[in-house]
């Protein structure tokens, strides 16, 4: 079916119709959205871990985050 056919199809339907049309549409946009979000946050999982493997405490990340500041404001 052509899109012009579809858009004939969508103006003979009733106001009912083309509400549920519009639900239906609406479910499979969020559907394709969550996969794809879901598999980038896959992708990303474990990219930002230090290399030792071992993650930073509080105390360390603001010193770290302190000296870095006195470098640039220097």
């Amino acid at each position: 079916m052509t899109y012009a056919q579809v858009v004939t199809q969508i103006r003979r339907m009733s106001q009912a119709e083309k509400l549920a049309l519009m639900k239906v549409l609406a479910n499979s946009l969020a559907e394709n959205s969550v996969a794809k979000r879901k598999r980038t946050l896959k992708h990303l999982y474990g990219a930002l871990r230090p290399k030792t493997g071992r993650l930073p405490s509080n105390k360390q990340i603001r010193k770290e985050y302190v000296n870095y500041l006195i470098e640039k404001y220097k």
